[in-house]
């Protein structure tokens, strides 16, 4: 055997490897390579400590005065605390995290705190641009008509959380180099290590968050007040002034945004942060806002918004406190279990493959498209019209609004392999919903463009869009589901479920009944019925979900249990939407009441939710 020989340049290529050649201060390793967020941390923190004191100083300066000198009433004095409270309380959560050595805390309270002042800044530029129109009762309560001109204050407080903003970005970037650190997620037990926070929290606790921000984000599209004050008209959030409108929707999307992606981290700790900080903006904008309409005086009172976003607001508060905790005491009890077992039972479920994911990915970036786009178009101009004529106003569009949200939430979770399984039966049903809801936008389009002058808005092509989105998603979701299939034993096929499929079939045929007759009726107009034809866009749309509810019935009797139970789960969901068009799109009828098709649509969507608890009950198959 040849001896083995060695020349010069191994030997300097060796050395150049060597890792003591490696120095921090040379070449292109830095400071900014550092993995340690404490920076970051202690730079969002000195943010939200100047945004906290601009807010104070803010209201003590005051934020409008009149233009010929009349007086202005004062704003709610503990609505106004509350507001000048919230920041601070931040500023104080995040200094007790960072001085607890939970900077991953700190950074996502302030991430989640100010993601929903982004919001709050948009309402702030209303006061720039229109004081009366605001309605910022806990700051001001206007007296009368009297033109409102700007202080100083108000571009104090829109500095305020302008830096919010800035803090939670900083917040972020906090979050994202912590988790570049080791132990990053960590858990006792070593098959939660890279979990999500949902699967690590419990069905409970994650859907309660998860329920939260969704009524965050509809209480942001309902009016925080009601009125019978001339001077504080309060109207639709889509007819507010259009910072008013934007701010209330980003206020909304982003404490939705802020739930999902809470649910969907894998540090419980970060998780626990950003619901915390989510849950305070809220409060900063719906808790005020409830404060305000009961204490600012006579004929003003607190709207239907303000109730439902404090309730999302102390949801998320209070899930987001526990959340923490109860990951841990989950974990320990779950390494008890298997300590206790000699042998580790893989879950039945099987494992998804990279195909799979990559179909689940394709469906949720296409739904997720789909609502942006339903949001974005039930927001903007339906209908264009030439100089002079009023612009006709389509009530549809708050329906599509509330589609285009559920649609969001619906298939964020399939971006994420944890969830993106259970997920998709939700998704492959409620596509239909949606594209139901945005059928009667279409059918008034259609009808107002007979008339002369009048065109097609940018709203209503990004609403077509959307329904494009929708049924790629849809497409998407199916071709997910083969794919699960393939991953999973198929061998030993069973059959229907009788129980699951008798109540299923039966509320969904009920669903279906009252889906084809009219949800209300007035003396001018009946809403979309079967009975009247020609069949408008808005029928054919109700039609194609009342097939896909009773068709859904009979795939959840013979799908896997939790399968079956979230493919129920969208049809309720879908139904609700549907009902929801009722007070939601019923002034568009003089004199309306109630239309022959709510009974049937309500029992239907009962004994949906019935069928979904008995299907979650079966027995793993």
């Amino acid at each position: 055997m040849p001896t083995p020989t060695f020349d010069d340049s191994s030997a300097r290529g060796s050395e150049r490897a060597e890792p003591q050649r490696i120095r921090a201060q040379d070449g292109e390793f830095g400071r900014r390579d550092d993995p340690s967020p404490t920076s970051r941390v202690a730079t969002a923190v000195v943010l939200a400590l100047i945004a906290a004191v601009a807010v104070v100083v803010a209201q003590l300066i005051g934020v409008v005065r009149s233009a010929d000198g009349s007086p202005v009433g004062d704003g709610a004095t503990i609505a106004a605390i509350l507001a000048g409270a919230v920041p601070v309380v931040v500023v104080i959560g995040a200094t007790v995290g960072v001085a607890g050595k939970r900077v991953e805390f700190a950074a996502a309270l302030l991430a989640g705190y100010g993601a929903v002042a982004l919001g709050l800044a948009f309402l702030d530029v209303a006061l720039l641009a229109d004081p009366i129109d605001a309605n910022r009762l806990e700051l001001f309560r206007p007296l009368s008509a009297a033109m409102l001109d700007a202080t100083p204050g108000t571009y104090v407080l829109l500095f305020g959380h302008a830096v919010s903003v800035l803090a939670g970005v900083a917040g972020w970037s906090a979050v994202h180099r912590a988790g570049l650190g080791d132990g990053y997620g960590h858990s006792v037990y070593s098959e939660h290590v890279g979990r999500a926070a949902a699967g690590r929290v419990g069905p409970l606790l994650a859907a309660s968050i998860g329920a939260s921000g969704v009524l965050a984000a509809v209480a942001a599209f309902a009016s925080l007040y009601r009125s019978d004050d001339p001077v504080v008209i309060v109207t639709a959030v889509v007819e507010m002034p259009v910072f008013v409108a934007v701010g209330s929707a980003v206020v909304g999307i982003a404490a939705l945004v802020v739930a999902a992606s809470a649910l969907a981290s894998l540090s419980p700790i970060v998780a626990s942060g950003a619901s915390v900080g989510a849950g305070l903006g809220v409060l900063a904008f719906a808790g005020v806002g409830l404060l305000a309409g009961l204490g600012t005086g006579a004929r003003v009172d607190a709207g239907v918004g303000a109730y439902l976003g404090t309730v999302a607001g102390l949801g998320l508060l209070i899930c987001g406190a526990v959340l923490a905790p109860v990951a841990a005491a989950r974990d320990r009890r779950a390494l008890e279990r298997a300590q206790q077992r000699e042998t580790g039972v893989r879950d039945a479920r099987g494992v998804a493959g990279p195909g799979t994911t990559r179909w689940h990915a394709a469906a949720g970036s296409a739904g997720v498209a789909s609502g942006v786009l339903f949001v974005l178009g039930s927001l903007l101009p339906i209908l264009g019209t030439d100089s002079g004529i009023a612009v006709p106003q389509i009530l549809a569009t708050r329906v599509v609004l509330v589609a285009g949200f559920v649609m969001i939430l619906g298939s964020v979770p399939l971006l994420f392999s944890e969830f993106a399984s259970t997920a998709r039966p939700f998704v492959s049903m409620f596509w239909l919903g949606a594209v139901s809801a945005a059928a009667g936008v279409l059918q008034s389009v259609v009808l107002a463009e007979d008339v002369d002058g009048v065109s097609t808005g940018i709203g209503a092509l990004a609403i077509i869009a959307g329904v494009v989105a929708a049924v790629a998603t849809g497409v998407l979701a199916l071709f997910a589901g083969s794919a699960e299939r393939d991953d999973v034993d198929t061998s030993a096929d069973a059959g229907f479920d009788v129980p699951v499929l008798g109540a299923a079939l039966f509320g969904g045929v009920l669903l279906a009944i009252g889906l084809a007759l009219p949800l209300y009726r007035g003396s001018d107009l009946t809403a979309a019925t079967v009975t009247e034809f020609p069949w408008g866009w808005d029928t054919w749309g109700q039609m194609l979900l009342a097939v896909g509810v009773v068709v859904a019935a009979v795939v959840a009797a013979r799908a896997r249990p939790v399968r079956g139970s979230v493919l129920l789960g969208g049809s309720v969901v879908a139904g609700i939407v549907y009902v929801a068009s009722w007070p939601l799109t019923s002034a568009r009828a003089t004199d309306p009441e109630m239309g022959p098709g709510v009974v049937p649509s309500v029992v239907g969507i009962v004994v949906l939710a019935v069928a979904a608890a008995l299907s979650a009950r079966r027995a793993d198959r």
